[in-house]
């Protein structure tokens, strides 16, 4: 199965770099201490991110088919000691995009009421909302309502962000999310992947509009750089999650917690 969709494959080679920087960072002295790490384990792990290291193409229509299977088997290799936490990064990310309270909510509400009254509009139904107190045991539709308008609000930026500042594999993935996100909003909004993919879409507008702003230290861009990379890497494993699983699966290789 090396028929992956080109955004994939940036996934994967931006994804490998990734691990094999986390990896150096921590070092292969610290890991080893690690309880619960084999040392055979962190061996592997070191081994396989050197060696395939030296064999990541700058562009995927210049690696040989041959090398994805191999680049996914050292990414599982690499995440069995690291235990990348990308699925609690997700799950984390779907609890920030729906958690709000009762009087957070209802203020939301009543600025979008009167943003739309000053334009000359009366949101009627918005009105029987804000006026509209529940029972201390009955659950507050203006929170919904407010998670909501907050959804539309980051699909509408989201889907506005013209990825000038992205460089080319990132454009790619922002793309393929773009078209994932129109997918979910125009059939199942129930989808728990819509608001992780906001939730990232809006840390990569916001991380990757610094690159554009030279008169900011080169020391804070570069961090910036990094942190709008690892937004594009988030993005990509949520968009690519069914395919990273079947592709995995299609190598032998088992499901990891740190697995989306």
């Amino acid at each position: 199965m090396t028929d992956l969709p080109l955004g994939m494959k940036y996934y994967l080679l931006i994804l490998t770099s990734s691990l094999i920087e986390d990896l150096n960072d921590y070092g292969v002295k610290w890991v080893a201490n690690e309880p619960g790490v084999a040392g055979r384990d962190v061996e592997k792990a070191f081994f396989s991110a050197r060696a395939i290291e030296a064999r990541l193409p700058d562009e995927p229509g210049q690696a040989d088919p041959r090398l994805w299977p191999e680049l996914m088997k050292s990414i599982h290799t690499i995440r069995r000691v690291l235990d990348v936490v990308e699925k609690t990064t997700f799950d984390e990310v779907i609890a920030e995009a729906m958690e709000t309270t009762s009087s957070i909510a209802r203020a939301d509400i009543k600025q979008v009421f009167e943003q739309k009254r000053a334009a000359g509009e009366v949101d009627f139904r918005l009105h029987g909302l804000l006026n509209t107190r529940p029972t201390a045991d009955e659950p507050d539709p203006a929170v919904k309502e407010a998670f909501m308008l907050k959804r539309a609000r980051r699909y509408q930026s989201f889907m506005e962000f013209d990825g000038a500042s992205l460089n080319d594999e990132e454009t790619v993935i922002l793309g393929d999310a773009k078209a994932l996100a129109r997918h979910i909003m125009d059939g199942d909004r129930d989808n728990r992947r819509i608001d992780a993919l906001l939730v990232m879409g809006a840390v990569l507008i916001e991380t990757a509009s610094v690159r554009l702003k030279t008169n900011i230290p080169g020391l804070i861009r570069d961090s910036f750089d990094r942190m709008a990379t690892k937004a594009a890497m988030a993005l990509g494993a949520i968009v690519y999650r069914d395919k990273y699983r079947d592709f995995k699966q299609s190598l032998g290789l088992e499901p990891l917690d740190s697995d989306l």
